[in-house]
């Protein structure tokens, strides 16, 4: 252990990469009931508070250097709101601090880092927040997340040794936390009678509130948000439920006009409309979201206004605006982003350019062979114009690769009515591929102002295809829950004939709401409270609360980490 000391420098004494920390319970800036739960940190390094050595007195074995320590509101002048903040200190001023009555920690080596995060706690409540020496045998352990019996997902989908430092304070009052991660190197002896505060090095930080009223009810919220999707109106196989082989959604284009009814229960909802005439009136509408599978549409030629969205129903005399607002908001989103809207029209100019370029210049065929035939010219004037576009492509391509996923479309495109996400509710839908395509197509739009414009238009429109990375998505889940906001790392995973089905994202559209999009339809859905936050904590049995130890090893002779 001593090698390995040698090796992790002096800077993990005071500065701790923020890669170093695995994750934390209860979660960063998240709020519960957390009574009867110890917070925690996994680190991934399994061997890093073991790395460095406390001067003990007594203690046989190997005490971690690093401890977990919890302070609720008005506790620490450095933070009085509890929000895991903390001062900026040089190592000297940590160690040898100058306001009087201010202790720091008695290092001699010298270290190579300058600054780090430091704080600052009343002498009186160190002392009776810091483990004894030989508490900290039992608050810092090895997690192997790869033996039997571990659920992948619990600590990393790779699995892997980790090192998991524990507090010794249950949060009690309501209010705000902090918890930090600090070294004890170098506090080994009793505190001076005229100590005021204690000055500690703090590696990591985060915060949570604490509501002893407001209990995480994992199992009921995700039970009330599955049954809303069964009530009495809805048998179990209607259109709120997804299958693969769910059907097409009713009258999605029926020359006999579907009714209102049938719209309603596929996502459609009225909104209001006023056509070329001027007369005031209501049109249908749907976002990229629906209860099935969305069938019956022809191909549509390419989009230039979004005129050509517009799908007209004749017998009730109402249109269908869904495409052409999804055309028209891509456009609007492109011409947000300067950085987009810049790129396109400098790439639409050098193709025009370049276009302009040929036909004054035609390929010329070499001293002494016959004219190249006409086709052939051709060919070869598309390739080069291909060519030109292939080098303008690449930055447009990943900012529709996101457009795709669609990133920056405002939720009320997505959702048009609160009715159809209510609290506590959970959706499992499709992705309208046509909706996504009028997207698109209305941000390509961007800098197409002639006929010219037009005609060369093809060429970008295939490079960008060519460059593109992004996958469509198929399906996706919305959660609307108190579950997202109090547990935003919820652990939700899809499979298909029992394969992994891909999130290709991954959101929070409100604090209460989880939105993830998937490549493929999945078939099951696993939604579960993180592995973390049930690891650590207190049973309560008759009356009395008891810490539940499993796999305690009282031999600690051997110069080795805690099992």
């Amino acid at each position: 252990m001593s090698g390995e000391a040698d090796q992790a420098g002096s800077a993990v004494r005071f500065v701790l990469d923020e890669s170093s920390v695995h994750a934390v319970y209860p979660p960063a800036a998240q709020a519960g009931n957390y009574t009867a739960v110890l917070p925690h940190v996994t680190l991934t390094s399994s061997v890093l508070p073991w790395e460095r050595t406390l001067a003990r007195s007594g203690a046989s074995g190997r005490a971690p250097w690093l401890a977990l320590l919890v302070f609720a509101e008005g506790e620490l002048a450095d933070d009085p709101q509890a929000s895991g903040q903390s001062t900026m200190r040089t190592v000297e001023s940590l160690v040898r601090p100058t306001e009087p009555g201010t202790l720091g920690p008695e290092l001699s080596e010298p270290s190579e880092v300058v600054a780090c995060r430091t704080i600052d706690v009343p002498a009186e409540l160190f002392t009776a927040l810091v483990p004894r020496e030989e508490e900290l045998h039992c608050l810092a352990h090895v997690r192997d997340a790869s033996v039997a019996g571990l659920r992948e997902g619990d600590e990393s989908p790779a699995g892997g040794e980790y090192a998991v430092v524990t507090a010794s304070r249950f949060p009690r009052a309501a209010g705000s936390y902090a918890v930090h991660l600090v070294s004890l190197e170098g506090f080994e002896r009793i505190l001076p009678a005229d100590t005021r505060l204690v000055r500690l090095a703090s590696l990591h930080s985060s915060s949570f509130t604490h509501l002893p009223d407001a209990p995480l009810d994992v199992a009921g919220l995700l039970g009330n948000a599955a049954v809303f999707g069964l009530s009495d109106s809805v048998a179990p196989s209607g259109p709120l439920l997804l299958a693969p082989d769910t059907a097409p959604v009713p009258g999605a284009q029926n020359s006999a006009g579907p009714d209102a009814e049938e719209l309603l229960d596929s996502g459609y909802v009225p909104v209001p409309f006023r056509p070329v005439t001027g007369e005031a009136t209501f049109a249908w509408y749907r976002g990229p979201f629906a209860p099935a599978i969305v069938s019956g549409l022809p191909p549509a030629a390419p989009r230039t206004t979004a005129d050509h969205g517009l799908i007209y129903e004749p017998e009730y005399g109402l249109f269908d605006v869904s495409h052409a607002a999804a055309w028209t908001l891509g456009r609007t989103l492109a011409l947000a982003d300067p950085h987009y809207s810049a790129d396109i029209v400098r790439a639409r100019r050098g193709i025009a350019g370049r276009a302009a370029d040929l036909k004054d210049l035609p390929t010329a065929p070499a001293a002494g062979e016959a004219p190249a035939p006409a086709d052939s010219e051709k060919a070869h004037t598309q390739e080069l114009l291909a060519a030109t576009a292939n080098q303008r492509s690449v930055s447009l391509a990943a900012w529709l690769d996101d457009l795709t996923l669609l990133r920056g479309v405002p939720f009320s495109y997505l959702v048009p009515q609160p009715d159809l996400l209510p609290p506590e509710s959970l959706r499992l839908l499709h992705i309208d591929p046509a909706w996504t395509t009028a997207l698109a197509e209305g941000a390509r739009s961007t800098g197409v102002h002639t006929a010219a414009d037009a005609e060369l238009a093809p060429y970008l429109d295939q490079a960008i295809t060519r460059a593109s990375h992004a996958e469509a998505p198929a399906a996706g889940v919305l959660l609307n829950s108190p579950l997202v906001h109090d547990a935003p790392a919820l652990d939700l995973t899809a499979t298909r004939d029992g394969q992994p089905v891909t999130a290709l994202r991954r959101t929070h559209p409100a604090p209460d709401i989880l939105l993830v999009l998937f490549d493929a339809v999945p078939d099951q859905i696993d939604i579960r409270e993180p592995s973390q936050g049930i690891h650590f904590g207190i049973d309560s049995a008759n009356s009395h609360e008891t810490i539940n130890l499993r796999h305690l090893t009282t031999d600690r002779s051997t110069d080795t980490e805690p099992a």
